[in-house]
């Protein structure tokens, strides 16, 4: 069966389109002639979508597709607090609710509850937790499995020790019909009050997680990366770490210019890049920040670079760099095992630390190492481990592709 990126579609798309163009010039009767035309132009626009989705990665499935735009819950059930600790020992990847009483927003949630967490030596743990924004389009959070495979990934890195174990939190970061909102308040939404209070007190009111603010981490891609950038910054005492993955950094580079009305000052206090260049060194303590970006993000690597180097002045900033890939599921699925294994190792408290060790750095693994500043920040890049120091899983070979903030 051919799938929504099979090269063969698209050639099978083009050719269909030729043909019909074909029969709209030389066709006698005029309806027949105007049906093929029409037809002509529907079919070559699927192909142009088409071939955008098998550059960037989006749906390899017509399940995936059909489960995003369709509002499907792909094979996932609902996790309750009546069933979150029914399935001793194993993970568990499923559907909440998580209503919010200050924003007014009622939205769906994935939930990602690691083995320990139903365990009954573990009964009295609260685990950090993270919040994984995704990004637009892919306006639920059902991408985080079907296109990255987040629970998989979980389960490896718990399995190889990498990482310790952690709730992840995948709230909607938009509107019904795919109306992007990215995480703003403005002056007709309210996702930035829903995802910093709401998400947070349904979470505690539901499981059992840590209370301390600094257990607690964003990250996100694309959009979902500006949306950790953004939260993190705007209320830097609520969060412990943000690792973001191919970010856009100022308000009006994405979908954030719309909620905010294209108000310049709410552009300004949306905008990482600006809120990052206005830190000083007696501005309050901030989360610790991760920053990784395909070489070939063209309109958001620099930006990325820039970003990382202005929190520079004030903290060390890890600088990924993902080579030969833009912004693209590619490019996520292989920066996000290196951005959990940095969020466990910022997040976790030394009694956690104690009671679920993680491996140390050995040869054959990989790890950001400094590289010549670049106008002043310690950017890194992928290379073999030589020592200790902040895992990074090998940075994969993808094909290039054109840039498109998603």
């Amino acid at each position: 069966m051919l799938g929504p990126d099979s090269q063969l579609l698209i050639a099978l798309l083009i050719a269909a389109s030729v043909a019909l163009l074909v029969g709209a010039i030389r066709l006698r009767l005029l309806p027949v002639k105007a049906v093929c035309g029409a037809l002509s132009i529907v079919v070559a626009m699927t192909g142009g979508i088409a071939v955008v989705n098998f550059y960037y990665g989006y749906y390899t499935t017509w399940g995936q597709l059909w489960a995003d735009f369709g509002g499907g819950t792909g094979n996932l059930g609902a996790i309750t607090p009546a069933t979150s600790t029914t399935a001793l020992g194993s993970a568990r990847l499923g559907w909440t609710d998580l209503p919010g009483k200050l924003s007014g927003y009622d939205r769906r949630a994935l939930v990602y509850l690691p083995p320990q967490y139903s365990q009954a030596k573990y009964a009295k743990v609260r685990f950090p937790v993270v919040e994984l924004f995704h990004g637009t389009p892919g306006a639920s959070p059902l991408s985080w499995d079907n296109r990255l495979h987040i629970g998989q990934i979980a389960d490896s890195l718990l399995a190889k020790h990498l990482i310790g174990p952690m709730v992840l939190v995948m709230p909607t970061i938009n509107g019904s019909g795919h109306n992007f909102q990215d995480c703003v308040n403005g002056p007709t939404v309210n996702d930035e009050t829903y995802l910093t209070k709401d998400v947070r007190a349904d979470v505690y009111a539901h499981y059992r997680v840590s209370q301390d603010p600094y257990e607690w981490g964003l990250s996100g891609y694309s959009s979902g990366g500006y949306c950790a950038a953004n939260l993190a910054l705007r209320h830097p005492s609520s969060y412990g770490a943000a690792a973001i993955i191919d970010g856009y950094f100022r308000a009006a580079d994405g979908p954030a210019a719309v909620p905010l009305n294209n108000s310049p000052s709410l552009e300004a206090a949306n905008s990482p890049l600006y809120l990052a260049e206005k830190l000083t060194p007696s501005s309050s303590p901030l989360p610790a920040f991760w920053v990784a970006a395909g070489t070939n993000d063209r309109p958001d690597y620099k930006p990325a670079m820039t970003f990382a180097a202005a929190l520079d002045r004030i903290e060390q900033v890890p600088f990924v760099k993902i080579n030969n890939v833009g912004d693209t599921a590619n490019g996520w699925a292989a920066a996000l095992p290196a951005a959990l294994t940095w969020l466990w190792q910022q997040l976790a408290p030394p009694d956690l630390r104690v009671l679920f060790p993680v491996r140390t750095v050995t040869r054959g693994l990989f790890t950001t190492l400094p590289v010549p500043p670049a106008k002043g920040h310690n950017s890194g890049q992928c290379v073999p481990a030589k020592g200790p120091g902040p895992v990074v899983l090998p940075c994969a070979k993808f094909p290039t592709s054109p840039a498109r903030k998603a």
